[in-house]
């Protein structure tokens, strides 16, 4: 896996946040539930950077309750951060592990490039809850497929890019 990768797998999944949050809007009525699984989302990518950055301090909150406000404001902080770290990083460092503690406190080594991988992949699951409970709830979920983010950054151009 090399970095241009994962930077583009970052985009990607900024750009699936923000439509997905984005795609709260279209609830006519309580979109908490939504919210919640929104959520975790950002709760997740805080915990995992948390263990970049300062792997033996205490993991932040998993499943914060955030207004549409903070969300939106998190997921483009979370973006840049996550960006700094992944360009910092060499075919080297990805193949190193990440020592942190789990939630419950065990110790766990994982490689770096798949920590990165398990952090996109998961966003793309709770995103399909989101996607889910947003139409359960009356509105219309976004289309946050890979390929749709692909179609409109060709349709865009490189002005559109990053």
């Amino acid at each position: 896996m090399d970095v241009s990768h994962l930077r583009k797998s970052f985009d990607y999944d900024s750009w699936a946040n923000r439509a997905a949050l984005a795609s709260l809007s279209t609830i006519p009525g309580d979109a908490s539930r939504c919210m919640r699984l929104f959520g975790h989302i950002v709760g997740a990518q805080r915990v995992w950077l948390s263990r970049f950055e300062t792997p033996d301090s205490p993991s932040t909150e998993p499943w914060p309750a955030l207004t549409f406000n903070e969300a939106q404001a998190a997921v483009e902080v979370l973006h840049k951060r996550w960006l700094n770290l992944v360009d910092r990083l060499t075919p080297e460092k990805l193949a190193q592990d990440l020592v942190y503690r789990n939630t419950k406190g065990q110790e766990f080594r994982t490689p770096i490039q798949d920590v990165l991988m398990h952090l996109v992949t998961h966003s793309v699951y709770h995103r399909g809850q989101v996607a889910a409970a947003v139409r359960e709830a009356g509105g219309k979920p976004a289309s946050t497929d890979y390929i749709a983010y692909v179609r409109q950054r060709q349709s865009s151009g490189p002005a559109s890019r990053g």
